[in-house]
């Protein structure tokens, strides 16, 4: 199970990037230098977040579900500062904690998801096996850096969506999303709400 789940971690991770056009070599290394054209450190107050239901490279953005349909979701990075920066993407169980509420109350994650975020943080995971890959953010370019599947769909296998198939409500979501690759703080996005109907 553990090998099973570490496999799973290291193929959802690379069908992430190998479906984004703007990830560079992992050896893509952050440059602090003040001179105009140049790579500078990354400094996490010039990074926007924003999230969106839909969107990317699965579908329009939409903020409307049927019960049983499986619900993407768009991270993107805008950096509002005057020189391009680097960020991380190393993938969803190692920057995100999406936090969905149905009419107010918190939606808990999987089991399995739970699992393999306790696994990954225990064994190290992102550290060990090398994932990450460099992301160029342009001074005030909005950036599709990630998307991942926030529910899964009735008929899904193995999709590692963060939720079980969702029922009818209304829900709110936000995120946190860390900028470096496999610890430090984590940035609040915006807070988008949806609706799942019969």
């Amino acid at each position: 199970m553990r090998i099973a789940a570490l496999v799973l971690m290291m193929m959802l991770s690379g069908i992430t990037r190998a479906d984004r056009t703007d990830c560079l070599p992992s050896e893509a290394k952050q440059q602090s230098n003040s001179t105009s054209g140049q790579i500078t450190q990354i400094n996490s107050n010039q990074i926007k977040i924003t999230i969106a239901t839909g969107g990317a490279p699965l579908r329009p953005a939409t903020d409307t579900y049927q019960v049983g349909q499986r619900v993407p979701l768009v991270i993107t990075m805008t950096n509002t500062g005057s020189q391009p920066v680097y960020v991380c993407e190393s993938g969803t169980l190692y920057q995100d904690r999406p936090q969905l509420l149905k009419d107010g109350k918190p939606v808990p994650y999987m089991s399995d998801r739970q699992s393999m975020i306790e696994l990954a943080v225990k064994d190290k995971t992102c550290d060990k096996e090398n994932l990450p890959q460099q992301v160029l953010l342009r001074p005030n370019v909005p950036t599709v850096v990630d998307w991942f599947t926030l529910a899964e769909g009735a008929a899904s296998i193995g999709e590692d969506g963060w939720y079980q198939p969702l029922s009818p409500g209304k829900y709110t979501l936000s995120n946190q999303r860390r900028v470096n690759c496999c610890d430090g703080a984590s940035i609040e996005t915006n807070t988008i709400s949806f609706v799942v109907v019969p």
